[in-house]
């Protein structure tokens, strides 16, 4: 298990001077020199075109602030922290903010290798075990107070943890009135029997 703070990741500015963003960890399945998943949170800084992504899927989790993306076939809006949407890396989008920046926390992982789960928990309960390849928590607001096999962790807004493998059962306290805390699963796509 890891422990991390977004306060404590180098912000990298994006090549088109949109926004910034604070990568989070990254890693490759069977010794691929690419990463096969990637997470991370970016702040939008104004409206332009968001990155593309060839062969990534991708899910986008609000943060803070309230941001559309526009496609030449769809658009896609989050209003509300912790909404969640998922789409495919190679759609040219273009941000359109509502006000002021918004900020993501964003899931990439390469298709056909591994498929993104992603669930926002607004009150206290158990996140069930997990079999996966891996798994990470962010608070985005509030205060949580996760039990695991190590001892309680006690997670502000905008701290995280990281897991690598198999996962146990952990009890997630909020320790505010309100909270959101952000869970991510990668596993390994469903195999599907190919025999006629």
């Amino acid at each position: 298990m890891q422990r991390f703070r977004l306060a404590d990741l180098a912000p990298a500015p994006w090549r088109n001077g949109g926004g910034v963003t604070r990568e989070i960890a990254r890693g490759a399945l069977d010794g691929a020199t690419d990463w096969d998943w990637r997470l991370s949170v970016a702040r939008i800084a104004h409206d332009g075109p968001f990155s593309t992504f060839s062969g990534v899927d991708r899910v986008a989790t609000l943060v803070d602030g309230a941001v559309r993306l526009e496609s030449a076939t769809q658009t896609q809006a989050w209003t509300t922290p912790g909404e969640a949407h998922g789409f495919a890396g190679e759609t040219a989008f273009t941000a359109r903010l509502d006000g002021g920046g918004a900020r993501f926390f964003n899931v990439m992982v390469r298709r056909g290798r591994l498929v993104a789960t992603v669930v926002a928990h607004r009150t206290s309960g158990v996140l069930a075990p997990a079999q996966d390849v891996q798994h990470g928590l962010l608070v985005l607001h509030g205060r949580f107070a996760v039990e695991t096999p190590a001892g309680t962790e006690r997670l502000e807004a905008e701290d995280g943890l990281l897991w690598a493998g198999a996962r146990p059962a952990l009890r997630a306290t909020l320790d505010t009135p309100t909270g959101c805390l952000v869970e991510v699963r990668l596993s390994a796509p469903a195999q599907t029997d190919g025999a006629a």
